[in-house]
């Protein structure tokens, strides 16, 4: 069974570390093998830490956190070898490195058959980026360009101007690129991570978390198969403001063909489907998540139409009833 990896990447001083502290800390339903250059840096609590060793760190949680060192390949089949089950490796990329050379190291023998790529994520300091040299804003650029969804990390700490700057500079360098905007490096998982092999079993559900506040989705269900040619093009149809998507299908390539298990994934600027070597399930799902108050319900309307058949189901993040005003006596 192949693990998916959910990649953190940006320049020194971005927030990865204070994300991955986070996520070490709230893992959810997740058993996350994290791996790191450096324990140092990683602020665990005493009573989480079951056993500490020089390159590891078991977490009574279920997780683990692991030194690659020098050598991430290493690092990555020393993961797959322990006797713990994990449902996701959690990479953090050192500073300065780009992550076109780490996405060679997934697509290299044996790594390639252990692990996939599941989500590039990339945290930009809003507060120091203005003010590297030039290398280093080249770097930094390249980072967040190679990435699915970028972070704009450290938003509450600089001005209304900068904070645009910052958006109309990296987004001169690639206009598809997806910007959002956090604090403290605080992301919710239902963002950064995929279905896992978990939803392969059973269909999807639909889920309460703390980041509700932030952030509110959509689901559908289709009770009859979906074609391949009008779910590319509901796909396609989604409006930009779509940050993550996920999907349990029935899939048909074609009338004669018997429907397909495929599993669907809509990160940032990238969506992918996979067909697995299984029959269909009875229905068809798929959630979408965005910033809450950008869920550009219409617009996925429309692009329903063009996959017809799909039906409203209970969103992740229900919308809040307004306050009714009170009155002055």
């Amino acid at each position: 069974m192949m693990l998916p990896a959910t990649i953190v990447c940006g320049f020194l001083g971005a927030g990865k570390t204070t994300l991955i502290n986070y996520l070490l800390h709230n893992p959810g339903s997740e058993r996350l093998a994290v791996l790191v250059n450096d324990f140092g840096a990683i602020n665990i609590d005493q009573d989480l830490i079951k056993v500490e060793t020089e390159t590891q760190i078991d977490l009574s949680n279920g997780c683990v956190c692991c030194s690659i060192r020098d050598d991430l390949a290493s690092g990555l089949v020393s993961v797959s070898r322990l006797s713990t089950k994990f449902t996701r490796v959690l990479l953090e990329c050192s500073g300065v490195s780009h992550p076109a050379g780490v996405l060679r190291v997934f697509d290299s023998a044996p790594i390639r058959e252990l692990f996939y790529v599941d989500g590039l994520f990339c945290l930009v300091d809003t507060s120091n980026i203005l003010d590297l040299d030039f290398q280093s804003t080249e770097l930094a650029i390249d980072q967040a360009a190679m990435s699915d969804l970028v972070l704009l990390n450290k938003t509450d700490l600089v001005t209304e101007a900068v904070h645009l700057e910052v958006r109309q500079m990296l987004q001169a360098a690639q206009r598809s690129m997806k910007l959002l905007d956090v604090v403290n490096a605080q992301v919710s998982p239902e963002i950064l991570f995929g279905p896992t092999e978990q939803v392969r079993h059973r269909a999807l559900e639909p889920v309460q978390s703390k980041h509700s506040d932030l952030y509110e989705s959509a689901s559908f269900y289709w009770d009859a198969p979906v074609g391949a040619e009008a779910f590319r093009r509901f796909t396609e149809a989604l409006p930009s403001q779509i940050l993550r998507g996920k999907g349990l299908l029935s899939l048909t390539i074609t009338d004669e063909q018997r429907p397909s298990r495929a599993i669907f994934q809509f990160v940032g600027k990238r969506s992918s489907v996979e067909l697995e070597r299984a029959e269909g399930p009875e229905r068809s799902q798929v959630v979408l998540i965005a910033r809450r108050g950008e869920l550009n319900r219409s617009a996925i309307a429309a692009a329903l139409e063009l996959c017809p058949g799909a039906r409203a189901a209970v969103p992740i993040a229900r919308r809040r009833r307004p306050r009714r005003p009170s009155l002055c006596e």
